[in-house]
C-alpha cells in the first residue's frame, strides 16, 4: 500500500517535470499558506495534494495540467462517511464498482518525490525513491466524494506487487506509469484493458532506512529523509 508519500517540489517545478500548465487553482487567490505551495515531507490521507490531469484542449497535442484535489476516496456506500480509500488494487481496479468509472474517465498522476513504507512486523520505516532524485510518476484516478455534505474532488493511488527488491520491505507499492506513455494514460478515450498494461511496478527504486518521528504527521521537514542505520535489508535495495 501507500499511506504516505513526500511532494519536496513546488507547483513550479512540477510543472516543468511534467510538462504542464498550473490550473487555476495557483492562481492569486490560491491561500498562500497552502500545503501544496511549499514542501511536503509528511504527506498524509486528506491533504490537497497536486495531480496531473490531461488539460482541455482544442489543438491536436495533448496538454497536461496541474490541479489540485484531496488525497482519499469517500465512497458512496459508506454510510457513515467515516471509510477513507486511498490506495485501489491494480488488480482490481478496473472492475469494483467504486474504482471502476473513474478508472475509464478519471485516470491522473500523482507526483511525488518519494514515498514511506513500513517493513514487518518491526513497522521500521524505509524512504523509497528513484536514485537520482526525479519524480515518481504514480499511476491515481479521481471520484466526487462528499466531505461535510459538500462534493469535492478526491484521489486514490492505485498499487501492485510489488518489485522483487522492495517485496522485501513490503509487499504492495505505488504503481508508476512510464513517461511514454504519461499521454495514453490521461487519455480518457484509451479503454481500461490499454490502460492497465500501462502501470509498472518501478523495479529501479532505492530504499533508506529512517527515523520512526515520520509515524506521527506532526513532524513535516527535510530531517525526516536522513537515513537511519539500517535493519536487516538486502543490499541491493538500500542506498
Amino acid at each position: 500500500m501507500c499511506g504516505r508519500y513526500v511532494l519536496a517540489e513546488d507547483p513550479t517545478e512540477l510543472a516543468v517535470a511534467f510538462g504542464a500548465d498550473l490550473g487555476a487553482e495557483f492562481g492569486a487567490e490560491f491561500a498562500p499558506n497552502s500545503p501544496v505551495l511549499r514542501p511536503n515531507f509528511n504527506v498524509a490521507p486528506t491533504t490537497s495534494v497536486p495531480v496531473v490531469t490531461a488539460a482541455n484542449s482544442s489543438g491536436d497535442s495533448p496538454r497536461r495540467e496541474i490541479q489540485v484535489v484531496r488525497w482519499g476516496v469517500v465512497p458512496r456506500w459508506s454510510g457513515a462517511r467515516s471509510t477513507l480509500l486511498v490506495n485501489a488494487r491494480g488488480e482490481t481496479v478496473a472492475e469494483k464498482s467504486t474504482f471502476k468509472k473513474a478508472f475509464s474517465q478519471s485516470r491522473c498522476l500523482i507526483p511525488a518525490t518519494g514515498y514511506y513504507e513500513w517493513k514487518r512486523p518491526e513497522k521500521d520505516p524505509y524512504y523509497i525513491r528513484h536514485a537520482n532524485g526525479s519524480p515518481l510518476a504514480m499511476a491515481g484516478i479521481i471520484i466526487e466524494s462528499e466531505i461535510e455534505g459538500v462534493p469535492q474532488q478526491t484521489c486514490a493511488i492505485i498499487t501492485l506487487t510489488a518489485a522483487p527488491n522492495i517485496e522485501t520491505i513490503h509487499d504492495r507499492m505505488p504503481a508508476t506509469i512510464p513517461r511514454d506513455a504519461w499521454d495514453e494514460w490521461l487519455d480518457p478515450s484509451v479503454g481500461a484493458s490499454d490502460s492497465l498494461g500501462l502501470m509498472r511496478a518501478e523495479k529501479d527504486l532505492v530504499a533508506s532506512p529512517v527515523s520512526r518521528r515520520v509515524n506521527s504527521i506532526r513532524n513535516n521537514d527535510a530531517s525526516l529523509l536522513t537515513p537511519e542505520d539500517s535493519p536487516a535489508v538486502p543490499p541491493d535495495v538500500l542506498l
